[in-house]
């Protein structure tokens, strides 16, 4: 029987290992770059799909109507438990433009409204 010898040079770091077809080398930098995306997570994320995992809701509170005054809409939201209540706050600087409403569109992307005069 006869017997091949092979000989393996073993590289002391990584980028000295090719990518292949299947298996691609990721830097440490581009690892860190995915930590924060959530997992099963995809690109086309629509509203019920942000609404489920930020917890939104957009079904009425209880008791809401239609033809509340805004001191009953306050009211209403200062009686809300700390972790219940979401309140956005606009606080432009020179320059830049005070933002009055904030929703999802129906291709499910964070569209903001906001005012067309930027502070002075």
């Amino acid at each position: 029987m006869a017997r091949e010898t092979v000989e393996y040079i073993i590289p002391t770091d990584l980028d000295g290992i090719p990518d292949g077809t299947t298996y691609k080398r990721m830097s440490g930098t581009e690892q860190t770059k995915l930590t924060n995306i959530a997992a099963n997570a995809t690109v086309d994320q629509n509203e019920a799909n942000l609404q489920t995992v930020l917890g939104w809701t957009t079904t009425p509170e209880d008791g809401a109507t239609a033809d509340q005054t805004g001191i009953e809409v306050q009211t209403a939201i200062t009686g809300l438990a700390d972790a219940d209540r979401v309140l956005i706050g606009s606080e432009p600087e020179t320059g830049e433009k005070k933002v009055y409403g904030i929703h999802i569109n129906a291709s499910g992307n964070i569209e903001a409204n906001q005012d067309t005069v930027a502070e002075s």
